[in-house]
């Protein structure tokens, strides 16, 4: 059984476990038009996570989407975007590449 992800950051805490460092790594490092790429690859794994869990922990997630967001009219593709760019984000903040002098 999967775990609940009622949250932003538990998915993303769960994306992460779950993708290897190079992944990880690459992830970190694209530009922002480079997230179209991720979204098709995390994407599937994305709705993946969302379509195994209760309608009840699906709507606290979308709950807490908007919230962070702050884009009240946010649909569940949206959100998933959303998710994403919080990933590619907290990743560039973790796995970034840099210069080591």
């Amino acid at each position: 059984m999967a775990p609940k992800l009622n949250t932003v950051d538990e998915v993303i805490d769960d994306i992460i476990a779950e993708m290897p460092l190079d992944d990880r790594v690459r992830t970190a490092n694209l530009d922002e038009d480079g997230i179209a790429v991720a979204q098709l690859a995390l994407g599937k794994y994305l709705r993946y996570l969302i379509e195994n869990q209760s309608e009840d922990v699906n709507e606290k997630l979308l709950k807490d989407c908007i919230k962070q967001s702050g884009n009240e009219t946010l649909d569940e593709d949206e959100a998933a975007l959303y998710i994403l760019k919080e990933l590619w984000n907290r990743l560039r903040e973790t796995h970034r590449l840099r210069a080591v002098k």
